[in-house]
């Protein structure tokens, strides 16, 4: 199986202009409090390393800037060394004070106190079942690794993941406590399934009634994501979504 994994879950060192994984398994800790946790490890460790090249270039990793001196880009995602970080604008005005006809994007540059890696997009891993590691490779992936954190501020009703159909969960944990609870939901999912996936929305106390918002995800890489419907009861969503041609 080589599975996909989101870079956020993948922790670099740099060793002689090697971006090096640290070899260690997937691991998501979330919940309410310093009691409350919900933790998922992943059975696998994950191992390898890529060289970077240098470079001049500016790579945005979720909404930020930073501008790189050295990096590597494989099939799904981009290791790179940053050396400043850009806070992005938006803006009709040039350096001079001029109006300009349209509005560009524009970074304001601060310097880091020291060269930070960081890394984007998706990363490929060979999993070996029978010595439990997970092998770094730029090849196409078989599986993706979906991962899905919900919470909610309510009174009387705790967080909740559903997903169908249910038997490509591997882990799906939640805890609470007074008036906020949270659900940590795993799933290998092979690549270009389509599933469903619905979180639900209660009241704070009994404001109205509990539903689920419901959509439909495929298992691309990146995924994508449809919305499907809002539902007081959502294993109806899986049902209906099964077409004519679904049929044997």
């Amino acid at each position: 199986m080589r599975l996909a994994i989101e870079a956020r879950y993948v922790e670099f060192i740099l060793k002689d202009n090697v971006a090096v994984i640290i070899k260690k398994p997937v691991f998501v800790d979330v919940g309410c409090g310093a009691r409350h946790r919900v933790r998922y490890t992943s059975p696998f460790v994950l191992r390898g390393g890529v060289k970077l090249f240098e470079a001049d270039e500016v790579v945005e990793v979720d909404g930020e800037a930073y501008h790189v001196r050295a990096m590597r880009r494989l099939k799904y995602g981009v290791v790179a060394l940053a050396d400043r970080y850009g806070q992005v604008q938006y803006t009709n005005i040039d350096e001079k004070g001029n109006v300009l006809p349209r509005v560009v994007k524009r970074y304001a540059w601060s310097e880091l106190q020291e060269p930070r890696l960081i890394a984007t997009g998706y990363f490929v891993f060979d999993v070996n079942d029978e010595t439990k590691e997970a092998k770094l490779v730029d090849e196409d992936p078989t599986h993706l690794l979906y991962i899905n954190v919900h919470s909610v501020n309510s009174r009387t009703h705790g967080a909740m993941i559903k997903l169908y159909p249910s038997s490509l969960i591997t882990f799906r944990e939640g805890t609470s406590c007074a008036t906020q609870s949270v659900m940590l939901l795993a799933a290998i999912i092979p690549v270009n399934t389509r599933f469903i996936i619905c979180t639900n929305r209660p009241p704070y106390r009994r404001e109205f009634e509990e539903y689920y918002e419901c959509y439909e995800v495929e298992a691309t890489i990146p995924p994508r994501q449809q919305y499907l419907s809002r539902t007081p009861i959502p294993d109806t969503m899986y049902t209906s979504a099964v077409s004519q041609e679904d049929v044997l």
